[in-house]
């Protein structure tokens, strides 16, 4: 027979194995060499029955490999054959970009008619019920889950029910419990975080060096615009704007170390280079300025606010004397220091004379706080306890150079009643 073009190839026919029992029911199991078949559809059937061609659709119907009759065979029925037509007709080669999707059947391509590499071959598995890696119309890769993370990157292992900040979507972590990134380096050489812009690819840096010789051996430094602001070591000091981060703060090395001190305590370091005077801390509050550590070529000043544009109802005319009677000084040791005796006062003794000196209350213990962590079980104002469940004290405080004024205006009390003896 003659064909214009390619000679058609209908092809996938199907004997099934026969089905020699008949016992009274109306669905069989079609199998070819043992093993289960299914048809595309019933049209895709030819059937048998007492040599009779049956209909289908109406004398059967067909689901996976099940086929069901319109009524139970009896004994004495024999399925002559079931026999499955293929779907497929080879017309040749089609032209090029004349395949569409919809011409593909869903699941038809498998990896193993998909180029090395490409998903599901050379190592690439998946088990995904959704989206797992998507290249968006405007070529981004999202690398995630079904978690609503925003992220162009986002690497996902559970959903923590956070959305990433807007500013920060580029590369997104995201778990269920804990999150974590790793940076692995060898045992001499440095990890490195960089950030730049288009003008400066080193406008800032993260380095943790393991040992290269750049810095000390396992130490953490921060960089801004190129220059070492901030550095911790092995030994958990931190050093802040040195002149050399390499050494500690002196005459000729500006900067600031906070270091362990013993096993017990720390130590702040601070150095200047200069010798003329120079202020190392300011303090301020919401009225301004009110105090001050300063440096100069030879000690060191605590400086509190005492400017008289700050100041109103000025009065030199007050008994000074009378108040200073009042203070009891006292020597004593403190119950954490029993063998040192020193001079001082009692602070709540002195607070009715000259309060400001005196910070704190009489008795007083700590309570919770509004905005503490409360433990469970405490609410704001409770008294805190310590491990044996006893009250723990807030100290008071004195600050004895409250006590100066006070004391210089007695003198100049004591020298003019001095002074009026003398000319009597």
């Amino acid at each position: 027979m003659a064909y214009i073009g390619r000679e058609p190839q209908i092809g996938n026919f199907q004997v099934c194995d026969a089905i020699s029992v008949v016992n009274g029911q109306a669905t069989y199991t079609m199998q070819v060499g043992g093993i289960n078949v299914s048809p595309e559809t019933a049209n895709h059937v030819l059937c048998s029955v007492n040599g009779i061609l049956q209909r289908s659709g109406s004398s059967f119907t067909v689901s996976s490999s099940s086929i069901t009759f319109a009524s139970a065979l009896v004994t004495g029925d024999v399925i002559d054959f079931i026999q499955i037509l293929g779907n497929v007709l080879d017309l040749g080669v089609p032209s090029d970009d004349t395949v569409t999707t919809a011409k593909v059947a869903d699941g038809a391509i498998t990896s193993a008619k998909l180029a090395s590499g490409v998903g599901g071959v050379a190592g690439i598995t998946s088990s995904a019920d959704a989206n797992a890696i998507t290249i968006t119309d405007a070529e981004l890769v999202q690398v995630k889950n079904a978690n609503d993370t925003g992220g162009y990157l986002s690497i996902s292992n559970g959903d923590s029910g956070a959305t990433a900040n807007s500013n920060a979507t580029d590369l997104v972590i995201e778990n269920n419990g804990g999150a974590g990134i790793s940076i692995l380096t060898f045992n001499n050489a440095a990890a490195n975080i960089y950030f730049g812009d288009g003008q400066d690819d080193d406008a800032g840096r993260i380095v943790y060096d393991h040992g290269t010789g750049t810095l000390t051996a396992n130490a953490m430094a921060f960089y801004t615009a190129g220059n070492e602001v901030a550095r911790f070591d092995a030994a958990g000091k931190l050093r802040l704007l040195h002149g050399d981060f390499g050494a500690t703060p002196s005459s000729s090395n500006k900067g600031f170390e906070f270091r362990p001190n013993g096993s017990n305590g720390g130590t702040l370091d601070c150095a200047i280079t200069a010798t003329s005077n120079h202020t190392i801390i300011n303090f301020d509050n919401g009225n301004g300025g009110v105090g001050t550590i300063q440096m100069n070529g030879s000690a060191t000043a605590y400086n509190t606010s005492s400017d008289y544009r700050l100041k109103e109802n000025i009065n030199y005319d007050f008994d000074a004397t009378s108040r200073l009677k009042q203070l009891k000084p006292a020597r004593f040791n403190f119950k954490a220091d029993a063998d040192t005796i020193v001079d001082g006062f009692i602070a709540h003794e002195v607070s009715s004379i000259v309060p400001e000196a005196i910070s704190g209350e009489k008795d007083a213990v700590k309570v919770w706080k509004d905005g503490e962590e409360l433990p469970e079980g405490v609410s704001v104002g409770d008294n805190k306890l310590d491990a044996d469940g006893n009250t723990i004290m807030d100290i008071q405080g004195i600050d004895q150079s409250k006590l100066v004024p006070l004391l210089v205006k007695t003198i100049q009390e004591l020298e003019a009643r001095i002074k009026t003896l003398e000319d009597a």
